[in-house]
């Protein structure tokens, strides 16, 4: 029984590619036991495991399932019957989104130092950020969607990202 939805999508991308685990635990140089093991969820997805199919198949969310599942917070794939991850859907949920989050956070109220803060001013700064979580989701499906379907490399537009950060001096590694 499969216990990781990080280790499911790892044996789809697997099958998918129509790779043994022999073979790939060759390319990641790792076990074909520890690829097994990975897979039906008894261990969790290796960093390097995620970064290879990243890289590799410039499929993120491999990795952002193995990092939600590691912490148990964050951006997971978006999978329900619900859900409609056509580019075009996912552009409009995220403009959804960010109108949201910003009419929450233009009623929050963070003049005031927190300790300060009434009771309602609470409850709509809450708001606020739980509206900028749904868009750090809604932001991150779209650009892993245009990613895909566009092959824009999710790697190099991280790496380009953290070296724009390092340049302006907002991060120093």
């Amino acid at each position: 029984m499969d216990k990781s939805k990080a280790g499911r999508m790892l044996r789809e991308r697997r099958m998918n590619e129509k790779k043994s685990q022999q073979q790939m635990s060759m390319d990641l140089f790792q076990s074909r036991e520890y690829i097994t093991k990975q897979e039906s969820g008894e261990r969790k997805i290796a960093p390097a495991t995620a970064h290879h199919f990243t890289k590799t198949y410039n499929d993120p969310w491999l990795g952002l399932q193995a990092a939600f599942e590691y912490t148990g917070i964050g951006i997971t794939k978006l999978d329900g019957p619900a859900v409609d991850l056509h580019r075009t859907a996912v552009q409009a949920k995220l403009e959804e989104e960010l109108g949201e989050a910003i009419e929450a956070m233009n009623k929050a109220k963070l003049t005031n130092r927190p300790e300060f803060a009434k009771s309602y001013e609470l409850q709509d700064i809450e708001k606020s950020a739980r509206e900028f979580i749904d868009v750090v989701h809604a932001s991150t499906t779209y650009v892993a969607t245009i990613c895909q379907e566009y092959n824009i490399s999710w790697t190099q537009l991280w790496e380009d990202h953290h070296r724009k950060l390092q340049s302006r001096g907002y991060v120093t590694t």
